[in-house]
């Protein structure tokens, strides 16, 4: 899974709407960390006194709500024939 969420954030280049998605500033804060140092999601965790398995969720939200904008932006990508 971990793979798979990290791959569709840099196919889709989706840190590119890390400023548009509604997030909370301490949650954007954790996806830059992540994209741009990529700790493990532990030490993430330890740094922001939060769970692994909350920094796993946050990164799954973003990549969702990041994804629904990058649908909305290229719909040639997505249409069904």
């Amino acid at each position: 899974m971990k793979s798979d969420l990290i791959n569709l954030i840099y196919k889709e280049n989706l840190d590119e709407y890390l400023d548009v998605v509604n997030m909370t500033p301490r949650d954007k804060e954790i996806v830059r960390i992540y994209l741009s140092e990529r700790p493990t999601y532990q030490a993430l965790g330890e740094r922001f006194e939060i769970s692994h398995e909350r920094v796993r969720q946050i990164l799954i939200k973003f990549a969702r709500k990041a994804h629904g904008c990058y649908r909305k932006a290229h719909p040639e990508n997505f249409e069904t024939e």
